[in-house]
Parts: C-alpha cells; sequence; structure tokens
C-alpha cells in the first residue's frame, strides 16, 4: 500500500510540475529522461560488477556491496538526466509559445510520460537494494502457496497501481530490440527485468542475506542433464527422487510445465560467498530467488526460471541431500566448516528451450563459457550420485601434498600445539573488544579484527569479574568446530620450522580432513609484550602467511596461534601451508 501511494504522489508530482512549465520544456524534459535511463541501463551491469568488487570486505564501507546494483542505476541515471538537459538548454536557449490549453495538455502528458519513466527507474533501483522483503508492501514475487500445482516456486505477485517498473522494463526492453536495437538487447539477458532485484533479496530474516556476491566468489564446476529438451520428458519424470510426496512445479507465470528437461549446475563458492558478521557468520546461505536460468528458444523469446532444487552436504558430516524448493521460505545453509562450498542447483528447462546464462546472485555467467553437460539417462542414476557426493565432487580431486620432512603430531599429548576450543586467546573487555570486533547477544566474537594493549587492556586484571562485561569466546555455527594451530616460534610446526620456511607467503593455510575437504584458515591469535591482535573473520580467508604478523627467531615473547573453522565430526590429518605439509596427526583430530 505505502509503495502504491508513494509512486501514484511522484508520478503525478512529476506530471503536475511539467504541466505548468508548458509541452515544450516537458517535451525536451521527456526526451532527456527517457535517453538518461537508456544509457544508464547500457552500463548497469558493469557499473555494479565494479561497486560490488570495490566494496570492502569488512569496515564502514562494506555496505557498498548490498547497495550497489541499485546505485549503480539510479545514480547514474540522474546525473545524465542533468547532463542531457543541460546540453539541451545549451543547444535550444529559447522556449516555442502555444496555447495555454496545448501548453497544459501537452506538458501534462509529456509530463506523464517522464514521470513513470523516472519513477519507474527509481522503484528498479530500490528493489535492487538490500532492504527487508516486506518493504513498503511491495512484493512483485513470491512464492505460490498453492500444492495442487506446485508450492514454493517462485512467481509474479504483486503489481503496482502504476506498475511503472513493468512499464519502463518493457519500454526499454522493446527499445533495445528496436529503436535502440544492439547486437546484445537488454530484452534478451533481462527478460523480467522488474523482478531480477527482488529476486536476490529472498533470504532468511525478510531479507537480511547477502543479495550480491564478487564474479571471483564462484565458479561452475560441472553441468549435468537429465532427460532431453528437444524430445517430450514429462516434467514429473523429472522431479522424482524418491520423497514420499510428488514435487510439482510452476513457471514464473504460474503455468505448469508439461516437457522439458532438468539441468543442473554444481556451483562451487569461494569464502568470500559466505555470510559476514553475526548472522550466519562464516555459512553461505541460498535460496531460489538469488539463482536464475535464462533460457531462449528457437524465436529468440529469453524466460527466466527459478531453481526447484539444491543439492548439498548435509548436517551429517560425509552425507548429502536433494533439497526441494517445494514451500515458503525455503533456504539452504552450509552445514560444516569447508572453505570452498559445492553446491548443485537443479533447473526445469521447458522443451524448445536452451539455457542462455546462469545468474548467481546478479552475477552472469553465459553458458557457452561453462564445461559439457554430464548426460543422467533417469533421476535414479542422479540420485545415486548425490548420495555419494560424487556429483558435487566429480573426480577425487585431492591436493598432492608434499610431505618430505613433515612432522608428526599426537594432537591428544601435544596440547600446546593443537587445541579444539572456541576459547580466545586472553580475556579483554567488551567495550575494547567492540573497537575492532563484533560480538553477538552472548557476548562471543562473530567477525572483525581488533589490537588491545596488553599492560592495560588484557587479562584477568584488566577484564571485568563480570562475565556480562568480558569477552571469552568465539562464536561458531551449528555442526562446526574451532580448531586452534600454534604456528609460533617454539612450536615445531611453526612459521619459523624447515618445511613451514619453504612454503610460499601466499600460499594458503590449510587443515584437511581424511576425505580431502580442505578448511582455510579464518584467523588468528596474536600476542607479544606489548600488543594482542584478535582476527576472526569467517566470512574472509587468509590469503597466507603474508596476512600474519611476523615472527622473529631473536624474539622470545610472540605467541601466533591460526585459527579453523571445520566440520564436527570430521577428521583432521593435515596441516598445510599450499601444498607443502607441514604436520601430520596420528592420531587424526576427531
Amino acid at each position: 500500500m505505502i509503495m502504491n501511494i508513494a509512486v501514484v504522489l511522484l508520478v503525478l508530482g512529476i506530471a503536475y510540475v511539467w504541466m505548468v512549465r508548458g509541452v515544450f520544456s516537458s517535451m525536451l524534459q521527456m526526451l532527456c529522461v527517457l535517453f538518461a535511463g537508456a544509457i544508464a541501463l547500457a552500463f548497469w551491469e558493469k557499473l555494479a560488477l565494479m561497486l560490488v568488487d570495490a566494496s570492502p570486505q569488512r569496515g564502514f564501507l562494506s555496505f557498498l556491496e548490498s547497495i550497489a546494483w541499485g546505485v549503480a542505476l539510479v545514480i547514474p541515471f540522474v546525473i545524465y538526466v542533468l547532463l542531457l538537459r543541460l546540453l539541451a538548454d545549451k543547444l535550444i536557449p529559447g522556449n516555442i509559445t502555444s496555447a495555454k490549453a496545448v501548453n497544459y495538455a501537452g506538458g501534462a502528458v509529456c509530463g506523464l510520460v517522464t514521470g513513470v519513466i523516472a519513477t519507474g527507474v527509481l522503484v528498479l533501483g530500490v528493489s535492487n537494494l538490500r532492504l527487508p522483503t516486506t518493504f513498503l508492501g511491495y512484493q512483485p514475487l513470491w512464492y505460490s502457496s498453492d500444492r495442487a500445482v506446485g508450492a514454493g516456486s517462485l512467481v509474479r505477485s504483486d503489481s503496482l497501481w502504476i506498475p511503472v517498473d513493468q512499464l519502463v522494463a518493457g519500454l526499454y526492453a522493446r527499445m533495445s530490440s528496436g529503436t535502440l536495437s544492439t547486437e546484445e538487447p537488454l530484452a534478451k539477458w533481462y527478460p523480467e527485468l522488474e523482478l531480477v532485484g527482488f529476486a536476490s533479496r529472498v533470504s532468511p530474516g525478510e531479507g537480511a542475506a547477502r543479495n550480491a556476491v564478487r564474479p571471483d566468489d564462484f565458479q561452475i564446476k560441472s553441468v549435468y542433464t537429465v532427460g532431453d529438451s528437444a524430445s517430450a520428458t514429462p516434467v514429473a519424470e523429472l522431479l522424482k527422487d524418491g520423497g514420499e510426496t510428488e514435487q510439482r512445479y510452476i513457471d514464473i507465470g504460474s503455468e505448469p510445465v508439461a516437457t522439458g528437461s532438468l539441468i543442473g549446475y554444481v556451483v562451487e563458492f569461494e569464502p568470500g560467498a559466505k555470510e559476514r558478521g553475526e548472522r550466519g557468520g562464516g555459512q553461505l546461505v541460498v535460496s531460489n530467488g538469488q539463482f536464475r536460468l535464462l533460457a531462449q528458444n528457437d524465436q529468440g523469446e529469453s524466460r527466466t526460471i527459478f531453481p526447484v532444487a539444491t543439492i548439498s552436504e548435509s548436517s551429517e558430516a560425509g552425507k548429502f541431500g536433494r533439497w526441494r524448493y517445494d514451500a515458503p521460505d525455503v533456504f539452504i545453509t552450509s552445514t560444516g566448516g569447508q572453505s570452498r562450498v559445492p553446491m548443485a542447483f537443479e533447473f526445469i528447462v521447458p522443451q524448445g528451450y536452451q539455457p542462455l546464462a546462469l545468474y548467481v546472485k546478479n552475477v552472469r555467467v553465459p553458458a557457452t563459457s561453462m564445461p559439457e553437460p554430464v548426460e543422467f539417462a533417469t533421476t535414479a542414476e542422479r540420485d545415486r550420485r548425490v548420495r555419494t557426493g560424487s556429483i558435487l565432487t566429480g573426480t577425487d580431486s585431492r591436493r598432492e601434498l608434499e610431505t618430505a620432512g613433515v612432522t608428526v603430531i599426537d594432537p591428544g599429548a601435544d596440547r600446546e600445539i593443537v587445541r579444539d576450543t572456541t576459547s580466545i586467546m586472553d580475556l579483554v573487555s567488551t567495550s575494547a573488544a567492540r573497537r575492532g570486533l563484533t560480538l553477538d547477544d552472548q557476548n562471543e566474537i562473530v567477525d572483525g579484527e581488533g589490537n588491545f594493549d596488553v599492560k592495560l587492556e588484557v587479562g584477568r586484571s584488566n577484564a571485568p569479574v563480570s562475565r556480562n562485561l568480558r569477552v571469552e569466546d568465539y562464536a561458531v555455527g551449528r555442526g562446526q568446530s574451532l580448531i586452534k594451530i600454534n604456528v609460533g616460534a617454539e612450536s615445531p610446526i611453526g612459521f619459523l620450522s624447515e618445511n613451514a620456511r619453504e612454503a610460499p607467503l601466499d600460499a594458503p593455510l590449510l587443515l584437511i580432513d581424511s576425505n580431502g575437504n580442505e578448511y582455510e584458515a579464518i584467523g588468528f591469535e596474536y600476542k607479544d609484550r606489548e600488543i594482542m591482535t584478535l582476527r576472526y573473520t569467517r566470512g574472509s580467508t587468509l590469503s597466507g602467511v603474508q596476512d600474519t604478523p611476523s615472527l622473529s627467531t631473536t624474539r622470545d615473547d610472540q605467541e601466533l596461534n591460526l585459527l579453523f573453522i571445520v566440520t564436527s565430526g570430521v577428521e583432521i590429518t593435515h596441516f598445510a601451508i599450499g601444498d607443502v605439509a607441514i604436520a601430520r596427526f596420528e592420531p587424526p583430530i576427531d
């Protein structure tokens, strides 16, 4: 309701302003706004990706990522309107006098068009901001609740009284294939432009999760198909997965799809794609709105398709499952502590359509740049690969470690070297910790990096007696454990040991389990006579030894621990720096 009222007031207000200025001035403004929108949309995608890339992972400007896709459209649009209007006034300094009735009537019509375009661009921009899905009461896309046809499918829902977003999206889509046609028209890549921004906000907490990622935060590892889109494979057959109930599916227009094929994309997410801060920090959260497939038929018509299921590791270590999007608010969360998280997203492609591109939180990956698909004849064959996890991991891709000179460590006996604990190195007060660290309701550290004066702020003598006023622990997610590895000067597997000295400074710091899964260091604890530094960034791993404080053989006051989040229940067998094994744990860390 609020969005509807705001749109009506804006459109009518802009129309009135230009109505009183006369038909000629209003017409010039209409043309300026029309072309400004075209230019803004032409550069929108590239500019948005530039802003996302420029957004830091922590600190004040980290919010830039969450508004990048909206700001990249609205701000350039306003600038282009001003520049084009200034240019028009310079080239045409005079005005044309018309009859009063003509001035008002023509000015109102041109002003109305101006209002619709300007307000439409604003609504499109706002829909791409990281805002609650209930913001101003407008949800252009939402879950179908009809179990008989396909509950949980994302379909068109609300429409504004004056559908400015749909009008603007349709206008520029037609222009991109007509008056302002290009080789890569907007109509081809964004056939439902008015929906994509809101779709990226569909996430837990009414849109609280991240709505954008960098192109480097993921990669398409493999593609597979079930059935053949050229043939008439019934969709009911494609949606079978051994579940107790039959899954149903309808497309974005609420229409059932009778025949087609199922196509799956295995996406491996880098640590940078995970959530940051207190809410779900260190875990990957996905929904069926944040991933969409663009398909095209032989007539060049494009359509947006949302996934029907996601395949990922289950909460039980080493087990995998296929999770249907068959109900509202189905969100898939990574369960373990692996640095890189593989997931597969499955789509129903109607007969006669072929995949054109996959969008991962608005980042477009053309189908031409993806691996050749693996063909499964039946869903049963696919399900066997799901149960073993091979559909995500493919062939054995374990890192080949250089084990010459590796140090054997007994985790049970060498407690000063390996610890399974959430306790921080030393106590600090909550007031001091909040200078660089984010704390949750239990005063556990969830994110950030902080430096503390050892003499004034660290230890029991400086921390308050009350537990409510001091920080003692790190926060870890469900199904995760925190492992500390002592890499100080005194440690036999420290950075000053022979094997570690030979490893590259920019190689990842790894714990490796018995299944070959890797867990990169997500922080460190450092302490000397003067300073204690805590870094705990579950959504951002260390790039290597170069990200840690320097150690010296001439000092005896330096302590350094690496922090790793690992999946509970696995067995950790090695500590490595890149391909160089530093320690082998016998028995494994259980």
